[in-house]
């Protein structure tokens, strides 16, 4: 299955929060299954978010990197680090995605919205 870098970065959370839920077996198994593959695609995706920040981000005199109340870290070129952080959220990965069955996450008494639902149905 193809899927986007920003698919990935965006179900993280969610997946987080079902690998911690007392789910059937089968979705257990599932959830397992894929987070251990999409593990793997983050760290490739995360070094290359890293050289990014390190392109792009405001250093002090120190050369720590600079961050503003909110603690997110200050970009000094804001347009091309926009450009390049899309391209790559937008890079496609080839996954082997352990699909689960609806019916057996419907049969799980676990506490997820539509929300987040959406952020992990290519698992579906």
């Amino acid at each position: 299955m193809i899927v986007k870098n920003e698919t990935l970065v965006n179900s993280v959370g969610v997946l987080s929060k079902l690998n911690d839920m007392k789910l059937n077996i089968k979705v257990s198994y599932a959830i397992a299954k894929n987070i251990s593959k999409i593990e793997k695609e983050l760290e490739v995706y995360n070094k290359e978010r890293a050289k990014l920040i390190d392109k792009y981000a405001e250093r002090d005199e120190e050369g720590n990197l600079k961050v503003d109340e909110a603690g997110n870290i200050e970009i000094i070129d804001k347009e091309n680090w926009s450009k390049d952080i899309k391209e790559l959220l937008e890079i496609e990965n080839e996954i082997d995605i352990h699909k689960i069955n609806e019916e057996d996450l419907f049969k799980c008494e676990c506490d997820i919205t539509p929300g987040e639902l959406m952020l992990v149905d290519y698992m579906f």
